[in-house]
């Protein structure tokens, strides 16, 4: 009977260490938010440090607010305004609970809304704190131009520069003046955020020795020509990975033409059959 109870404790210490999430180190931390084009680096020791006054950097941290909402993950978003608990809801139209996990993608899309719509780092209380707290200058000056020193070398020998972040409605614009009609956007849109980030300059290297490039990871094996115009866009893939997406809407329409939308496995995983994003208040789609 002992034996039983020890193999259903062990069971379940197994189940907790599997679905907790992770509390990240600053300069880890630093990186993952650069690499999902969370800002510019310029401001991503704001990020830290926010996020360390609001979750300690635990991405599985919840907090109740009150009987009916709490704050969820990294950025400890709250389910009153941005997320709604058990279905997809809320101003990020995103399920609360998915800010629970690793994946910081969900909770930075999130968070940069909150950022633009809710008054920048003032939207959150932990910012407020931190920002009202006045240390010693004297004491602290040095110590913070090494620490900034430090991260800005990190950031800068550890990824590469990266170009435009497109938000949905200027993707949106962009399909609408390279011939997507508004019936497919969704799925375009989904496509980009979940292949790139809706980063237009994203490049992938595979264990294939073939590179994805740009807001929709068109791969050089097949479609595209490193260094020359080539594949079955016939077109270069650094052209397929600038600031402008006209080239990488062009070639995916060639690719969705030939293939569907299944050959991007992404978005068979993440938006065929899925909630789409909403464009509908995108004053660019025609």
């Amino acid at each position: 009977m002992a034996t039983r109870w020890i193999s259903s404790i062990l069971i379940l210490l197994a189940l907790y260490g599997a679905t907790s999430g992770k509390v990240y180190q600053k300069c880890p931390l630093a990186r993952a938010l650069d690499s999902l084009q969370i800002s510019s680096r310029s401001f991503i020791s704001n990020w830290v440090c926010l996020i360390n006054a609001e979750s300690g950097a635990d991405t599985s941290k919840k907090t109740a607010i009150n009987d009916q909402w709490s704050s969820y993950g990294i950025f400890q978003i709250s389910s009153k305004t941005w997320c709604r608990e058990g279905r997809k809801g809320g101003t990020c139209n995103m399920q609360c609970e998915d800010f629970l996990n690793d994946d910081l993608a969900d909770d930075v899309e999130c968070a940069k809304l909150i950022f633009s719509r809710g008054g920048g780092f003032a939207a959150w209380k932990g910012w407020n704190k931190k920002r009202n707290k006045k240390p010693n200058p004297k004491a602290n000056t040095a110590l913070s131009l090494v620490g900034l020193l430090v991260a800005v070398v990190l950031l800068l020998s550890t990824t590469p520069s990266y170009g435009k972040i497109y938000t949905k409605c200027e993707l949106a614009k962009q399909l609408t003046a390279n011939g997507i009609s508004r019936t497919y956007q969704g799925h375009w849109i989904c496509l980009a955020i979940n292949e790139s980030g809706l980063n237009s300059t994203k490049v992938v290297e595979l264990t294939n020795l073939s590179s994805n490039y740009g807001i929709y990871q068109i791969n050089s094996k097949e479609w595209c020509r490193e260094g020359r115009k080539g594949g079955k866009c016939n077109m270069k893939c650094e052209d397929l990975a600038t600031d402008s997406v006209t080239n990488a809407i062009h070639c995916s329409k060639i690719i969705q033409q030939q293939k569907g939308f299944n050959e991007w496995i992404v978005w068979q995983k993440k938006c065929k059959g899925k909630d789409l994003p909403d464009i509908s208040n995108c004053n660019a789609i025609g």
